[in-house]
């Protein structure tokens, strides 16, 4: 057994072991992507020798270069191999160089380094190439090249840029060998679209101007000119030079929207609604009680589909403090319910911001009716009503309590109880009256009114009747009655008794002779 337990710790240690000597440094994730660059620009000439140098952060040990002719339509890969010429000069950076015979080649060509060492790029297809070095080789096919269009969130799969109360002046990414800048005539088609699909057919579009300084050049679309309506519209662009070579063509996105939307709020206790107004209230003033359920909706169009409006909800007490709502009030975007507990006129407020950034606020009132209390009054089991006649005798305990009075749960612990007797104030703040508070017996007018912290009340108005004197006398002539009529018969019994002894005593004994005829007794009588 003890055996058994030494190799069990000798395999532990051994798995354990391995960890003890692996340095921690080796557990900490590396937090610096790969980075890679050419120091050449796009748009240079090589007719013999393509000479491209830069540096990364990385040793480049497994990575491999390609060049890819960009003037057909498949992309072939022209050249390729890996990167020999890298030398380490300084800590996490390397410097590399190329220098590749090119003379047999005639083309816009891109240039890319892939961090891998396959023999082919995992994907090179138009829009892959943004990362390329576009550079022209030998003396033929230079065509002017767009760069795919860059877009600000690199989540989109297309460039998207906007016009609403601004004209939008576009940079083109456009390519053209060093020694060309001539002008360029540009191409664009647009269609409707969602989901960078196009709705219906491209045409034409012409509502533009464009703005050429040496390689560099913009489209300007004046948001005063353009005849397009709300909403998504996708462009094509192509571009042909001066010598009349056609470009690639890219697309672009762009959004419309110079108009502010259309918000409508509705409630639903009345369908009362208010639209696009933030002063303006619904003619008849909604009502509803306290801890009553109220819904709102809002109804938002901007004119177009696949827009991302953003709607902020706020509320404002009647006690003029502001809050957002809380999590279970906001049922959706557009759907939030509410409890209120508080009486008085509160502000629905809703701010909506659209895509293109227009703001629209819109407000809705309602008011909230503050419930009276609900009084309920005990004499032990017996409810007191209004009106009552609660009967008491003088002397004994007892206590009518009105603790049991209710209202709702905002107000309940600040009910005020205020006692009334034949008219005068009596006592307020305490939800009973006793015995004790009575001194002397007789008839009471009594009232309690239950007010609630926003001032309504509730009352009850009631009679109470204090035998006393009355009943005492009555209590001490039956008693004396009784005691009277005990001691009648007590005295005609005794009477009686005494006639009847006295009686007895004055009659006269006469004696009785008994004649015996017993002829013996008779004989010796004679004898004697």
């Amino acid at each position: 057994m003890g055996s058994s337990k030494r190799c069990a710790f000798f395999i532990l240690f051994c798995l354990v072991l391995p960890l003890l000597q692996t340095p921690l440094a080796s557990a900490k994730p590396n937090l610096n992507p790969n980075e890679f660059t050419i120091f050449q620009e796009n748009g240079l000439v090589f007719d013999e020798t393509l000479s491209l140098n830069g540096s990364s952060n990385y040793p480049l040990a497994n990575s491999n270069w390609f060049l890819i002719n960009l003037t057909v339509e498949s992309l072939d890969v022209l050249a390729s191999g890996p990167l020999s010429n890298v030398m380490a000069v300084g800590e996490g950076k390397w410097d590399w160089s190329l220098d590749l015979n090119v003379t047999t080649y005639n083309c816009t060509c891109g240039f890319l380094i892939s961090a891998d060492s396959s023999n082919r790029p995992h994907s090179i297809q138009r829009g892959s190439t943004e990362d390329s070095l576009i550079v022209y080789i030998g003396l033929t096919n230079h065509q002017p090249y767009i760069l795919p269009f860059r877009t600000v969130d690199h989540d989109l799969k297309m460039a998207l840029y906007m016009i609403s109360n601004e004209d939008l002046v576009l940079n083109v990414p456009l390519v053209l060998p060093i020694d060309n800048s001539n002008d360029s005539f540009i191409h664009l088609e647009v269609c409707s679209a969602a989901h960078l699909f196009c709705l219906d057919e491209m045409i034409v579009f012409d509502d533009y101007s464009t703005l050429q300084v040496g390689r560099e050049l913009s489209l300007v679309f004046e948001r005063e000119h353009l005849n397009l309506s709300d909403g998504y519209w996708m462009y094509s662009i192509t571009i042909v030079d001066a010598l009349l070579r056609s470009s690639n063509t890219e697309y672009f996105m762009i959004l419309i929207d110079q108009n502010i939307p259309d918000v409508t709020l509705t409630c639903d206790l009345v369908g009362t609604s208010v639209q696009n107004s933030s002063v303006e209230m619904v003619p008849n003033l909604i009502t509803v009680e306290e801890h009553a359920p109220i819904s709102f909706s809002a109804s938002v169009t901007d004119g177009y589909s696949g827009r991302d409006n953003i709607l902020s909800w706020t509320l404002m007490l009647p006690d003029g403090s502001r809050r957002a709502l809380l999590p279970h009030e906001q049922v959706s975007d557009t759907l939030v319910s509410l409890q209120p507990d508080l009486a008085g006129v509160w502000i629905l407020d809703l701010l909506v911001r659209d895509s293109a950034g227009w703001l629209v606020h819109s407000s809705i009132e309602f008011e909230v009716l503050n419930l009276a209390p609900v009084l309920q009054l005990e004499l032990d089991s017996f409810v007191v009503t209004e009106g009552s006649l609660v009967t008491l005798i003088d002397g004994e305990t007892w206590e009518i309590n009105g603790s049991k009075s209710f209202d709702t749960g905002n107000d309940d612990t600040d009910l005020l109880y205020s006692w009334y007797v034949n008219g005068d104030a009596y006592m307020t703040g305490t939800t009973t009256l006793n015995s004790s508070d009575f001194s002397e017996p007789g008839t009471y007018v009594l009232r309690l009114i239950v007010e609630d912290n926003d001032g309504a009340t509730s009352e009850v108005n009631f009679e109470v009747l204090i035998s006393g004197a009355a009943s005492s006398d009555s209590s001490n002539a039956q008693t004396l009655f009784i005691s009277v009529s005990v001691l009648i018969v007590l005295v005609a019994s005794v009477g009686f008794l005494l006639r009847s002894t006295r009686r007895h005593a004055n009659q006269t004994t006469v004696p009785k002779w008994i004649v015996n005829d017993s002829p013996n007794d008779f004989e010796g009588d004679n004898d004697s």
